[in-house]
């Protein structure tokens, strides 16, 4: 996965756990039972993840767009 989300989305590792440790990132729910985190590290990005065995499993991660970063901002 972290290859892939960095040859797509120039995305790295340390970037992702950036946004989701370090950061204060919202989370959001989404129907398929898998979590949006959004954080904000040299710019806003958008982490879908897997929490079921309480560690986060990174399904992808890619650059945030207006919509998601208006919902950051909101809650």
């Amino acid at each position: 996965v972290d290859e892939k989300v960095f040859r797509k989305h120039c995305i790295s590792r340390e970037e992702i756990e950036k946004a989701l440790l370090l950061d204060e990132p919202k989370h959001f729910r989404t129907r398929a039972g898998r979590y949006l985190g959004i954080g904000f590290t040299e710019r806003y990005i958008s982490i879908i993840y897997d929490n079921r065995s309480g560690v986060a499993v990174v399904i992808t991660a890619y650059p945030s767009s207006q919509w998601q970063i208006r919902m950051y901002k909101r809650k």
